[in-house]
């Protein structure tokens, strides 16, 4: 049952440390630490370790304490506890003695949470051990009802404001068998207390907010600023740059088909010229044609005219008649006689241009 009552209470601290750690991480304060004296008042129950009836072992307990926060790791104290205890009678099983005792003792206290977090928060667990004096009223055969006294525990301190926190405390207590009036020699005695307390705390002076020094950070934060601010003055200032801007116009040449002298009728040999034409239409689906056609300087003026929009419809038939190709997308028109553009009369043609 001893054995059973220590896991139970030691599960239940590490949820408190669990929590208390939780608390660190939202509570970081900005607040520096101020060492102080408090008094703290407890009440509770105690209970022994001893064979008996563990509802009727329990017993309450109150303890009074004086102690100084040292640094933001150590605090020390000085404390009594007492009230009155039980054992049961082995003459009788159903018999328990009520005894008084006290004890004295002086404590050191770890602070856990500051250990893993470097800023002030509202909520710390302790882990506690200590040393003193115990003083017991149960009727022995020893004549000194004295003995040393060796304590472990925990606590879990709540800061509720400057000068108040509110505290929850288990411990265990080790004495001589002569506390509960059995003695054996080379036995001890335990007896474990639960309290939950208030604490008047006395900061030895107000905190300060402790305040990060960024002065070389603006510093140079205004520095980049006013550098930012000059090379801004000077593209204002800058004479507007003029760039020529030349405009590359891609052109597209296509095959002219030849025709012979006062013919408008497109030979065997042609024919792929004006297909490699509709090929170039049916791969760019957007692109429309003009077909001129021309005719050689001699004979009549009117009849070269007449003879050289023969040549162009008869290209532009070809295309959509022959290939498919949409007839919108076909200009035609007469340029008449060619004398200045090629000297031989075999050289009469339909020449043809993507319309832009």
């Amino acid at each position: 049952m001893k054995k059973i009552s220590i896991l139970a209470l030691s599960a239940v601290f590490s949820v408190m440390t669990a929590n208390a750690q939780q608390t660190c991480c939202k509570n970081q304060g900005a607040y520096e630490f101020v060492p102080s004296w408090f008094v703290n008042v407890q009440g509770g129950i105690q209970m022994p370790y001893t064979p008996g009836d563990r509802s009727k072992l329990l017993s309450p307990a109150f303890s009074l304490n004086v102690g100084r926060n040292v640094n933001r790791y150590f605090t020390a104290r000085l404390g009594i506890e007492g009230a009155y205890s039980r054992f049961r009678d082995l003459t009788d099983k159903y018999t328990y003695n009520r005894f008084t005792y006290a004890t004295g003792s002086f404590d050191g206290m770890l602070n856990v949470t500051n250990v893993f977090c470097q800023k002030n928060h509202p909520l710390n667990f302790y882990v506690l051990g200590g040393v003193g004096l115990n003083w017991s009223g149960a009727e022995t055969t020893n004549s000194s009802h004295f003995s040393p006294n060796v304590r472990l525990g925990a606590q879990l301190d709540w800061r509720i404001s400057r000068n108040c926190a509110l505290n929850l405390e288990y411990r265990a207590d080790n004495t001589n068998d002569q506390f509960n009036s059995r003695l054996k020699r080379g036995s001890h005695d335990w007896y474990s207390s639960i309290l939950v307390g208030v604490s008047l705390v006395l900061p030895d002076r107000k905190a300060a907010v402790v305040v990060k020094d960024n002065s070389a950070e603006m510093e140079a934060l205004n520095k980049r600023i006013n550098e930012l601010q000059a090379e801004n003055e000077k593209l204002k200032n800058r004479p507007a740059e003029v760039k020529e801007v030349v405009k590359t116009v891609k052109q597209t040449v296509l095959p002219n088909v030849f025709f012979k002298v006062n013919k408008s009728d497109i030979s065997s040999f042609q024919q792929a010229n004006v297909k490699a034409i509709a090929d170039y239409l049916k791969a760019n689906k957007g692109e429309k044609i003009v077909i001129t056609g021309y005719a050689s300087p001699e004979g009549n003026a009117d009849h070269n005219m007449v003879l050289s929009e023969q040549r162009a419809k008869a290209v532009a038939d070809m295309l959509v008649n022959k290939y498919g190709i949409a007839a919108d997308r076909i200009s035609t028109k007469a340029g008449g006689a060619t004398s200045d553009i090629y000297p031989s009369q075999e050289l009469n043609r339909v020449a043809v241009t993507v319309a832009k």
